[in-house]
């Protein structure tokens, strides 16, 4: 019988720390909710070019996103973020585009006003840092929210 107790114990205690954490990444998603202008960027350590920067937009909308940067494909997909590592995780999966089907993972950091994330190709291993080199496969975005 004690046995049995501590094992309904246990399966409690994880329980609430599931719904805890969903809460948690449900909160922190909503923070991307809305609008947001590209303001600066690069990948594999070369900064993206002006008119990229300029038509450079992010809408998310219920975990789903669109992109848009000129010179390169507009794409969507869905994304799921993690508040509870440290950096901050982020993984999207897009639906259309070059990576549609594949999940890229990244890291990002929030505020009400900025994003900056910076991911990896599919396949490769997460970031750990907020910087891109050459042939890295990583891209680096800051997002302005859009008032």
């Amino acid at each position: 019988m004690r046995v049995s107790t501590l094992l309904m114990v246990g399966v409690c205690v994880l329980s609430c720390a599931g719904l805890l954490f969903a809460a948690g990444s449900e909160q922190e998603s909503k923070k991307f909710e809305g609008t947001w202008t590209l303001s600066s960027g690069e990948a594999d350590g070369k900064a993206l070019t002006e008119k990229q920067l300029k038509g450079g937009k992010l809408v998310v909308k219920d975990g789903y996103y669109t992109v848009t940067i000129p010179d390169k494909e507009k794409f969507t997909g869905a994304q799921k973020v993690d508040p509870s590592k440290s950096p901050k995780t982020i993984d999207i999966s897009d639906d259309s585009g070059a990576n549609k089907g594949k999940t890229c993972l990244g890291i990002y950091e929030i505020t009400e006003e900025e994003i900056r994330c910076v991911f990896a190709a599919p396949g490769r291993d997460r970031p750990s840092e907020f910087s891109t080199a050459p042939d890295s496969t990583r891209w680096l975005h800051v997002w302005k929210k859009t008032k």
